[in-house]
């Protein structure tokens, strides 16, 4: 409205001035005219010989004088607007009043130089005795007034004599501009009341309908989206606007409910991911327990091996002794059949510990089977929860262009647009870590049952020779029980007894090396369960700022009335 006034305003005064302008400029040049035919009137009208006469001896006592001051004032009353006349003689910057009006009779002196001449009239006085032409001044001013004046050459034979000089009054020129500005002034007042009247009820019937359209955008910036337009049946660039935040309002609904719905299933997927996530956790950390426990085991295992590669040894010592001396065999036989009985229980003892392992190693390579298949679980639930994450984005995204396009009263909906899409990348990025610690706990599971694949067959091997070796043992008991009753055949028995210690002492230390791969291989399958322990320790945590995620924008969509 400000503007409008303002507009109407400056093109009334612009009118105005450019009205008076044009009515000034035609004025003066009419004034122009009316002088150079007026000065070319009186020039005819005069007597040449007699302001020839009176340019070589003027005075106001001489007839010819008296002659011309009568026609001069004559024409003056016949003009009407005619202020005075003069006849002046100009010689260089000389000027010498020859005949001049009788109201002139206190200023000049015929026949004497005039000092106190204006420059503006000696320049234009001069112009016309040198073009032989009249020559008007401007509008100038002194203490009498405003004034015009013409200056007509006066020729006689040919021969430009003097110049008469007539002034015009301007001030009549100025009284009209002065009506014509208050003319001006009061219809463009009138007029500018009638436009601005008009424009009144025109932009009210206009903007009534904008009315409604601002009353929905303050509702849709609270928050509201349940509110409507009332409906405005034009064609108009304001029925096109309401009809297109209608649209918008409808808009924006459906995206606040789409995501409203989004959310809750995304915390809904959040809560089940975080609850799958602690119970592969339990598992995980179950293994990580059975696994120390199976290090343990092969570490005394191993300790045991060695114990039997001592006996087997000295087992071997005692043989040889045997072999050389039957008194010493039978002394020895007894000492050897109680070692042989200790290697045996040695040995079952062994035998019984390798077969824990054996079920161990079982157990764990089962464990990590099922926790590859959690992994592959919470596999399909990180991607439905990217899919979730990107299709919120992209409403975001569209909530922001819908926003853009409201202007300013959809600023405030940009701002939750924009707090709604960065949140959608917050749980992208998520969803995009539990993927690669997925991806990492599955290769290291796969690794681990391969590693427990080949303990479990190693174990398998280490049982088979422990077997062979409690077989072995059992052989050298019963040598060494009939060595007391037949010492005739200590030097045969002795030999098979030498023989098989060989092959017990080889089978022991065979199995020597199995229990230390073995010991290492727990060893490698124990860092690799506290590994994925940590993975899931990182699982759950990335689950658990999924929940707040998701809860974080059921509040923000909690904001919006759907």
């Amino acid at each position: 409205m400000i503007i409008v006034l303002v507009t109407v305003c400056l093109l009334t005064v612009i009118l105005s001035t450019t009205s008076i302008y044009m009515l000034k400029s035609r004025l003066q040049e009419d004034l122009k005219q009316e002088l150079t035919s007026v000065g070319l009137l009186t020039e005819k009208t005069l007597n040449s010989t007699a302001i020839e006469i009176l340019s070589k001896s003027s005075s106001t006592t001489n007839a010819t004088f008296k002659k011309v001051q009568g026609d001069l004032d004559s024409i003056q009353e016949e003009q009407g607007i005619m202020s005075w006349s003069y006849i002046w003689s100009v010689d260089g910057d000389k000027v010498t009043p020859i005949g001049y009006t009788s109201n002139l009779n206190e200023i000049y002196k015929a026949g004497e130089v005039f000092e106190d001449i204006a420059p503006i009239h000696l320049k234009t006085a001069q112009k016309a005795m040198e073009s032989g032409k009249s020559e008007v001044t401007d509008i100038f001013e002194d203490t009498f007034g405003s004034w015009r004046t013409v200056f007509t050459p006066i020729e006689n034979n040919g021969q430009v004599i003097a110049v008469i000089g007539i002034d015009y009054s301007a001030d009549y020129i100025n009284n009209i501009v002065k009506k014509s500005i208050i003319n001006q002034v009061v219809i463009g007042i009138l007029g500018l009341i009638v436009i601005l009247v008009v424009i009144h009820f025109v932009l009210r019937r206009l903007l009534k309908p904008l009315g409604f359209v601002v009353e929905v955008a303050d509702s849709v910036a609270k928050g509201d989206l349940t509110a409507t337009i009332k409906a405005v049946n034009t064609d108009d660039e304001v029925g096109k606007l309401s009809h297109s935040v209608q649209e918008m309002v409808s808009s924006l609904h459906s995206l606040i409910t789409n995501i409203h719905d989004t959310s809750s299933y995304l915390a809904a997927s959040a809560e089940e991911l975080s609850a799958n996530a602690s119970e592969t956790y339990d598992y995980s950390m179950k293994v990580s327990e059975d696994i120390t426990k199976v290090a343990v085991g092969n570490e005394t295992t191993l300790q045991t091996t060695e114990e039997s590669v001592a006996a087997i040894e000295e087992t071997a010592y005692g043989i040889q002794k045997i072999a050389g001396s039957s008194l010493i065999v039978s002394e020895s036989s007894v000492h050897t059949s109680n070692e042989a009985q200790l290697g045996n229980e040695i040995v079952h003892r062994l035998i019984d510990q390798m077969q824990n392992i054996h079920e161990s190693v079982h157990q764990i390579g089962h464990v990590i089977g099922k926790l590859n298949d959690n992994t592959a679980k919470i596999s399909s639930f990180v991607k439905i929860i990217s899919e979730i994450a990107d299709q919120t984005n992209l409403l975001a995204l569209n909530a922001a262009i819908e926003a853009a396009r409201a202007g300013e009263h959809g600023k405030g909906f940009a701002v939750v647009a924009d707090e709604v899409r960065k949140l959608a990348e917050q749980s992208s990025n998520s969803a995009v870590q539990i993927t690669e610690l997925i991806r990492v706990i599955q290769t290291d599971s796969s690794y681990s049952i391969q590693v427990m694949d080949k303990g479990e067959k190693d174990v398998e091997a280490g049982l088979t020779l422990t077997n062979e070796a409690g077989s072995i043992f059992e052989r050298i008991f019963e040598s060494t029980e009939k060595v007391a009753l037949q010492i005739q055949e200590v030097s045969a028995a002795s030999e098979e007894i030498s023989a098989s210690s060989e092959e017990v002492a080889a089978s022991v230390n065979e199995m020597k090396v199995t229990a230390e791969n073995t010991a290492k291989f727990s060893t490698n399958v124990s860092e690799a369960s506290r590994e994925q322990l940590i993975s899931m320790e990182e699982i759950k945590a990335t689950s658990d700022s999924l929940g707040k995620t998701a809860e974080e924008l059921q509040i923000l969509i909690g904001h919006f009335k759907i």
